[in-house]
């Protein structure tokens, strides 16, 4: 929202003076790359792409590995469908084959 006051706080006019009002949230907000949900950072995994790793996508435990990160859900189902779709190719805007995926069964199911 954008309020503009001119001198003595008269609205509008010449030598208006732009007011911005910032409304403060709850922190960065992410979209899950399999259910498509917005959620905070602190209730979201991190996925990293690295093509000097095997496997090419690994989990950013920090959130701070450079690259394009894909948030998912920390649970086996988003998981399990981000693993099985097309997400973390359209996420990573590049090819990605089965050995770059991480396993399901080294991913933790839930934060905590």
């Amino acid at each position: 929202m954008i309020r503009t006051t001119g001198p003595l706080g008269a609205s509008g006019g010449a030598g208006a003076v732009e007011s911005f009002i910032v409304n403060v949230g709850d922190g960065p907000v992410r979209t899950c790359i399999a259910c498509r949900q917005k959620a905070g950072r602190d209730e979201l995994t991190r996925f990293v792409f690295r093509p000097d790793q095997h496997p090419a996508v690994v989990r950013d435990v920090s959130a701070t590995l450079p690259g394009r990160g894909a948030w998912v859900h920390p649970d086996a189902k988003c998981l399990d469908k981000a693993l099985t779709t097309a997400a973390f190719a359209r996420s990573f805007r590049t090819k990605i084959t089965a050995s770059d995926l991480p396993r399901p069964d080294t991913e933790p199911k839930e934060i905590g």
